[in-house]
């Protein structure tokens, strides 16, 4: 039961691939602090009721499985903090040689699921979701000009809407007075301001998001949050204020940058410190960093690597092959999203790069 993310999605990803000749296959959702007795129990009645199943291999396939789920449930004894999934069933591509096999997963956060299901397919999809959750920030960036609206998934940042303003420069050109020109000018902020509430509210209000980080290179943020056009809810999801150069799809990316205070636990900040570091020891050419396949399966193989990076966008077969060697040995393995900037720079060096213990010895 102790598999970590990916070890759990490569098992998904096989589960999904499993059909039964019967409905033979059986998932059990235990929620967090939900007693395994009163599971044990279930299964128990759920056992007496298969006994009516007509076709004789199917019926001992289910009441074998439901056997082998219940020992399970008292080798494991207490329910595992986030929970526990079950999937057990006659995995054999041969009729009449069965092979029941059972695994268990704790769930990567608390769940609240409980369900029973004897079918011709394990039921994967509420534990997958729960992997594919990613914390998500909505993301304003304006000055008095335009405003740009993007939204951050994880380490991908879209961008979602750009407005302009019909906000004129400070200074009156032609001959209207100073002060009819500043109350004009004062009067298409204000619709500027609520122009970009609205469309915030129509982009997030109905999204789970962590939080709003607004940014831009003058007062304006700050004038914006201030002018009650914002409503409440939103503007209690406001995390950070940031001080940016500019407002269009790069300002997106630079509030981001400037924000790691408030995504200090969020993937886009930990894959940049990796990919950094080892961009930062390429730069140096202190030896202490290797990429490409040929050159990190080298020093994976001589037992010399201290961190191994591989890219999202590297095929299965290859992140299969690094992950398990790594293992072997007790190497810390990260996972880095293509998607990002810092991503995408470790996908163009080959997918996957390596911090060493020691200087290659291979120039």
């Amino acid at each position: 039961m102790a598999m970590d993310e990916f070890e759990t999605l490569n098992l998904i990803k096989y589960l999904e691939g499993i059909k039964g000749r019967h409905t033979e296959l059986v998932t059990v959702y235990v929620p967090t602090g939900f007693s395994l007795d009163i599971i044990r129990s279930q299964l128990a009645n759920e056992k007496s009721t298969a006994s009516n199943i007509k076709d004789r291999n199917n019926r001992k396939n289910v009441i074998d499985a439901l056997e082998k789920i219940s020992n399970e449930l008292r080798l494991i004894g207490v329910t595992p903090q986030n929970g526990l999934v079950v999937f057990c069933g006659n995995i054999s591509e041969k009729e009449g040689e069965p092979d029941i096999r059972v695994w268990e997963v704790e769930p990567p956060q608390k769940s609240e699921i409980r369900l029973y299901r004897c079918d011709q397919r394990f039921i994967v999809e509420p534990l997958k979701a729960m992997y594919e959750q990613e914390n998500s920030y909505g993301l304003i960036v304006l000055d008095n000009r335009e405003a740009t609206f993007g939204l951050l998934e994880g380490a991908r940042i879209s961008t979602l809407k750009h407005l302009k303003s019909l906000v004129p420069g400070k200074f009156s050109k032609g001959g209207q007075s100073a002060m009819r020109f500043s109350r004009e000018r004062e009067g298409l902020i204000r619709d500027f301001y609520k122009e970009v509430a609205d469309t915030a509210k129509a982009l997030f209000f109905e999204k789970e998001i962590s939080g709003i980080i607004v940014g831009g290179p003058g007062p304006a943020k700050e004038n914006f949050i201030d002018s009650g056009y914002l409503i409440t809810a939103l503007k209690n999801k406001i995390k950070g204020i940031k001080s940016i150069s500019y407002t269009d799809e790069s300002g997106l990316k630079e509030l981001v940058e400037k924000s790691r205070d408030v995504l200090a636990n969020e993937r886009v900040v930990i894959e940049k410190e990796y990919v950094q570091r080892i961009m930062a020891s390429i730069a140096r050419n202190d030896n202490l960093t290797v990429y490409g396949e040929n050159p990190v399966l080298r020093e994976l193989n001589g037992g010399n690597i201290e961190l191994l990076l591989i890219s999202s966008g590297l095929d299965d077969i290859k992140k299969n092959e690094f992950y398990y060697k790594a293992k072997e040995q007790n190497i810390k393995v990260e996972f880095i999203s293509k998607d990002s900037s810092d991503g995408s720079q470790l996908y163009n060096l080959g997918g996957i790069a390596a911090i060493l213990k020691r200087p290659s010895k291979v120039a």
